[in-house]
């Protein structure tokens, strides 16, 4: 789901802008006010966020793409001579794309830190650089950066030069490198913040700046995934954290148990064979009771995890839990051997001795609303004196 969202709304949000430009007929006065503060608004909000939530490569990335609206609203074809106009759109055309793979490619830095204010002077210092080198050396470097070498089959009648569509090239594949690396929201953002600015630059001088807006919208709603995702979601399970689950107890309602589970014995896991295989060890387990029907599993913290069973009784929640924790007793954790690859080969030979085993189990206690405990604070409460029961009497069982 994470991976259509992230791929249905930066289309939606493209084809919306297409249709806004494209608009048959006289647009509206309404559509035409819109449009003239857009952008405006974008970057001020963007700029806003991301230093609210110390998302420097954001900040600077939304910079980049003002500056080049800026550059190309400043040097178009009606407000400056051809060849400075031509030389403007060529230079910009070469220098967002590399900004937005640069950005996408680098590690997280802040905004106002000494690495975050020289990424600052990085990109402000573009747009005067580009000017002195205009001012001194016009004539060849026009003539460089409009230079055809790219096969005509490969550019068929494109607007962009051919180092631009070679930089755009690069663009896309480094920020998709950098989201296969990654898989995060901001990742995907800056994709299709690329593909937005591309399609600014490819379409004519009267969209660029909607388009570029839009590529700037793109990466302020990634941002704001970004962080919802940080805070609702755990970053090593994958389940949704403790705060998901705070708020999940005020929407209950109605029938329902609660259930939280604890692996037993975890800091000796982690004493004995080190943090590494406790972090696998944890997803381990949260990938088996993420998969337990009719439950929904939170990273409660620590070690314990918390389960809402919605319209079962206590009963059937532990009938389910009882099934997984003799899954994960049985099995127990294989340990990788000092000779496994890190990543999974083609072909896998069988193993000629024994595969190593960490033993594993997990202990549970479960509630149900009803009773005395009328309330989700009460059910969850129970459940955790259930869980403390299961523990007292041996562990690796589940109490009610």
């Amino acid at each position: 789901m994470k991976t259509v969202s992230s791929l249905l709304l930066p289309v939606g949000l493209l084809v919306l802008t297409a249709l806004a430009v494209n608009f048959p007929g006289p647009p509206p006065e309404q559509l035409t006010s819109f449009l003239r503060v857009y952008p405006w608004v974008v970057w001020a909000v963007g700029v806003l966020l991301g230093l609210r939530f110390r998302r420097g490569r954001v900040v600077f990335a939304l910079l980049a793409l003002a500056l080049a609206d800026r550059v190309l609203e400043r040097f178009h074809p009606g407000a400056a001579s051809e060849g400075a106009a031509r030389f403007a759109f060529a230079a910009t055309a070469l220098l967002l794309p590399l900004n937005l793979a640069w950005l996408s490619l680098a590690h997280e830095r802040g905004t106002l830190t000494p690495r975050g204010l020289l990424r600052f002077s990085l990109v402000l210092a573009q747009p005067p650089l580009v000017a002195f080198l205009w001012l001194s050396y016009h004539p060849g470097l026009a003539a460089l950066l409009e230079r055809p070498f790219l096969p005509a089959a490969l550019v068929p009648a494109a607007r962009l030069p051919h180092p631009a569509v070679l930089a755009f090239a690069f663009a896309f594949v480094a920020t998709a490198v950098a989201w296969a690396r990654r898989r995060t929201f901001l990742e995907i953002g800056f994709f299709w913040a690329v593909a937005a600015s591309f399609v600014a630059l490819a379409t004519g001088w009267q969209a660029t700046t909607t388009y570029l807006a839009t590529a700037g919208l793109i990466l302020v709603i990634a941002l704001v995934e970004a962080t919802f995702a940080m805070a609702y979601r755990d970053g090593l399970t994958g389940l949704p954290a403790r705060r998901a689950f705070d708020e999940a107890l005020t929407k209950l309602s109605g029938r329902y148990s609660i259930a939280m589970v604890d692996i037993d014995h975890f800091k000796a896991v982690n004493d004995r064979y080190g943090h590494d295989v406790g972090d696998q060890v944890l997803r381990m387990v949260a990938s088996r009771i993420s998969t337990i029907d009719g439950a929904r599993a939170f990273r409660f913290g620590g070690e314990e995890f918390a389960l809402v069973f919605p319209n079962k009784s206590r009963t059937e929640a532990a009938a389910a839990l009882e099934v997984k924790r003799k899954e994960i007793a049985n099995d127990g954790f294989a340990l990788r051997g000092e000779d496994r690859p890190k990543k999974k080969p083609k072909r896998v030979e069988p193993p000629t001795t024994g595969t190593a085993k960490a033993p594993i189990t997990v202990s549970a206690g479960a509630a149900e609303q009803g009773g005395r405990f009328l309330k989700p604070e009460d059910v969850l409460r129970a459940a955790d004196e259930a869980l403390y029961r299961a523990k007292r009497t041996g562990r690796n069982r589940v109490c009610t």
